[in-house]
């Protein structure tokens, strides 16, 4: 996901966006961690973070029917996570938060940006590593029954993600969505948006690529790895620690299963958005500055405040 210095959470990449909020199979999974994350830092209340645990189980088990030793399992596994994150991640957001603040002083430039968005993914990747391991054992324990209920979800859960920028695509206004995403970001880190930043995104947008149909091939065609990997587990002959060594790597590394003109537009969309992202943030007044860094100082405060509930 990239980030500006000055504008944190405006994403110019359908891609981008998609990977936060949509989900695979490995996303579903992810979901139950990345909750401690999304939902720790944007709904930032102490009600909702310690309940995290529950909701991650819930919408697991929207997706599959666990039986009682798996909601017990999946219930330990994200209680477990939950308070790593509260000793080991939340302070490491809180002082992102705070430099990040600081840095918004002033405009950045692409390799600002750059480091912004590496830290964003270093964030991710230590929590998907912690999670992998209990993920694998879940999806290791599901029956072939269950396995079918899963996946059938997760593919209908995709389609349904993706029905508004395939509508968005056929009406023939997908740039014009892409451009109004980014407005409604920009308002709220910003607390406004002027008419020239406006006009700005508007022409901006017109430059990126709609990555939709590419990602949903990926999307099948990881599942159809994963799948196709947990059942080998019903096969005679198969080492189960082979299995969930071929499951860990899938769940660490997707990507291996996306499509070359996914990655190629995504990387293309990329670039772009770095443009993009340096334009707005050259454009932001005083008055936008400032509130920026008070959004994100207060986040950090609010995050701060968790760890010692």
């Amino acid at each position: 996901m990239t980030r500006t210095a000055a504008s944190p959470n405006i994403s110019t990449d359908t891609s981008a966006r998609n990977e936060t909020d949509r989900l695979s199979c490995l996303r579903a999974l992810r979901l139950s961690l990345l909750l401690a994350v999304t939902l720790g830092i944007s709904a930032c209340t102490n009600f909702f973070y310690n309940r995290l645990d529950t909701l991650a189980a819930w919408y697991i088990q929207d997706l599959v029917s666990l039986d009682d030793t798996q909601r017990s399992d999946l219930r330990s596994w994200l209680d477990g996570t939950l308070q790593w994150h509260r000793s080991s991640e939340l302070m490491l957001y809180a002082k992102f938060l705070r430099e990040l603040a600081n840095t918004a002083a002033h405009p950045g430039n692409t390799s600002t940006y750059k480091s912004v968005e590496a830290r964003v993914e270093q964030f991710g990747s230590r929590l998907f590593e912690r999670a992998a391991p209990d993920a694998a054992r879940l999806l290791m324990s599901l029956s072939p029954e269950q396995l079918n209920e899963f996946e059938n979800n997760l593919a209908r859960k995709s389609r349904e993600r993706n029905e508004e920028n395939l509508k968005a695509l056929k009406d023939g206004k997908w740039h014009e969505k892409r451009a109004k995403d980014i407005e409604k970001q920009l308002k709220r880190w910003t607390g406004s948006i002027t008419r020239q930043q406006q006009l700005l995104i508007a022409e901006q947008s017109k430059q990126f690529d709609s990555t939709t149909a590419d990602w949903l091939e990926s999307q099948a065609r990881w599942r159809k790895a994963m799948f196709g990997a947990l059942g080998e587990r019903f096969t005679a002959g198969q080492s189960p620690a082979a299995v969930e060594q071929r499951i860990l790597a899938l769940l660490r590394t997707p990507e291996s299963q996306w499509t070359g003109a996914y990655q190629t537009r995504a990387a293309q969309n990329r670039e772009q958005s770095l443009v993009v992202l340096g334009a707005i943030d050259i454009s932001l007044t005083p008055e936008q500055r400032s509130h920026l860094q008070r959004e994100l100082n207060q986040l950090a405060q609010r995050l701060e405040s968790m760890i010692q509930s």
